[in-house]
């Protein structure tokens, strides 16, 4: 099996409602999203580490949060 075929099998079970027009459109969506992703990095490579410094601080918050409630 090749990756992409591996990587739809994983994403869409058998049996599910999704097409091939729907997985097609996903992965254009994911490759634009990508691409934009990649030319904001390379124009602004600083703003683009402190975004990741800011999402991961956040989300390091949200999860110790959580699991402190979890143990109390």
């Amino acid at each position: 099996m090749i990756p992409d075929e591996i990587a739809e099998e994983l994403l869409v079970p058998p049996g599910s409602e999704f097409g091939q027009d729907d997985i097609a459109a996903v992965r254009t969506a994911l490759t634009d999203f990508e691409h934009q992703a990649r030319t904001l990095i390379r124009q602004r490579p600083v703003v683009a580490v402190l975004t990741a410094v800011g999402v991961g601080y956040v989300v390091a918050r949200i999860v110790a949060r959580a699991t402190s409630r979890r143990h109390a």
